[in-house]
C-alpha cells in the first residue's frame, strides 16, 4: 500500500541577513516534493528578501562564501514542484513589491497562513 501524500508547510522568517539559514528550508522542501508530498514554502518577515530578483544569484549560503548560490537551491525546489508564497506585509518590510520578486505562486496574509498551517500535516519554521 502506498502512503497517502502529506502536506508540508515550511515557514521562513530569515532573509539575506542570514544566508547560512537559507538553503536548508529549500533542501527539505525539495526532498518532501521528491517524496511525492505537497511542499509549500511561505516567506515572511525578512525572508521575502530571498526572492527579490537578482538576490539568489549572488547569495552564497556557506559562511565562508564558498559553495552554491541560493539560486541553485531555489531552482531545485521549483523543479521538484515546491510552491512559494509570500506574506503580504513582509513585502513592505523588505522594501519591495510583488513585481520585484522571482516567480511565486501567490501572496498570502495572516488568515491564509493560519489556514495553511491548520491544513498541513507538518509545519516547520526557520
Amino acid at each position: 500500500m502506498d502512503e497517502e501524500p502529506k502536506k508540508y508547510l515550511y515557514v521562513l522568517t530569515h532573509g539575506v541577513e542570514a544566508p547560512h539559514r537559507s538553503a536548508s528550508p529549500f533542501f527539505l522542501a525539495t526532498t518532501a516534493a521528491l517524496m511525492d508530498h505537497e511542499a509549500v514554502m511561505v516567506f515572511t518577515i525578512t525572508a521575502s528578501s530571498l526572492l527579490k530578483r537578482g538576490v539568489a544569484e549572488t547569495l552564497k549560503v556557506k559562511p565562508d562564501g564558498q559553495g552554491e548560490t541560493l539560486k541553485f537551491f531555489i531552482d531545485q525546489a521549483r523543479e521538484a514542484g515546491v510552491k512559494f508564497y509570500v506574506c503580504a506585509p513582509s513585502l513592505d518590510l523588505v522594501g519591495c513589491r510583488v513585481e520585484d520578486l522571482i516567480e511565486i505562486d501567490g501572496v498570502v496574509g495572516g488568515t491564509a497562513l493560519n489556514e495553511m498551517a491548520a491544513a498541513a500535516d507538518v509545519v516547520i519554521s526557520f
